[in-house]
């Protein structure tokens, strides 16, 4: 059968667009029923903070619209959205971004989001759909995505239309520059400008003014504050 794998790969998190994402899969099976039976939703969502109850709550919620879903639309032998709940390891992450053919990212509001650049880079086919938020920063780079305003479910149902009625050629088409933005820009070209333009500002003797402490730190002071960021931005 030719079902197209959808997938969305993030901590089980209220920023990260995930209840918004079933609400446009559920559009979009109203919309275009015809859809029903041929798309296959994944959802990999790490638990996180489950003893707030806040995040308790989003789970529930999540697992709540997945069975309606379901029943709505599945059969005995079909279940259009699937919820898994639990951590996987790197390798496992990457086999799902092989396989699928559409990764989402719908992030209500987020840093760079590394999981759009972790699916561009694995995809050395050259296939395989991005449906990124306009609020995520790497929208700002991977500008061949299919953007989209998480809040509009209307209009991210049409852009999940589009990417699974895309060509194989137009995917190439988006997918390469990605890849090759994604290279050349990766986390240690980053740290070699974030020293670089330290290194420029203590030459201006501005660096005081910019830690805001009187005190110049040092490469490895700055090297420990990449560290940090970059933890941060995931």
């Amino acid at each position: 059968a030719n079902v197209k794998l959808c997938v969305g790969v993030e901590r089980l998190d209220y920023t990260k667009g995930i209840l918004d994402r079933f609400h446009a899969l559920d559009e979009l099976f109203t919309r275009y029923p015809e859809w029903v039976g041929k798309v296959v939703f994944l959802q990999v969502a790490a638990p996180s903070r489950g003893s707030l109850p806040a995040y308790q709550q989003l789970h529930d919620e999540c697992l709540r619209y997945a069975e309606e879903l379901n029943q709505r639309y599945g059969t005995n032998d079909y279940s259009p959205l699937l919820m898994v709940a639990e951590h996987h390891s790197q390798e496992q992450v990457y086999e799902i971004y092989r396989a699928a053919d559409i990764c989402m990212v719908t992030s209500l509001h987020d840093g760079m989001n590394l999981v759009a650049k972790e699916f561009v880079a694995a995809r050395d086919d050259e296939q395989g759909v991005l449906l990124l938020s306009t609020f995520a920063g790497a929208s700002r780079e991977l500008l061949e995505a299919l953007i989209v305003n998480p809040y509009d479910t209307a209009m991210t149902s049409e852009a999940l239309l589009q990417a699974l009625t895309m060509t194989p050629e137009e995917q190439r088409e988006r997918m390469r520059p990605m890849r090759e933005m994604v290279r050349d820009n990766n986390v240690y070209r980053w740290a070699g400008s974030m020293l670089l333009d330290a290194a420029r500002l203590r030459k201006r003797g501005d660096l005081d003014r910019v830690t805001g402490n009187g005190e110049r730190p040092s490469n490895n002071n700055v090297i420990s504050m990449f560290e940090r960021t970059r933890k941060a931005v995931s």
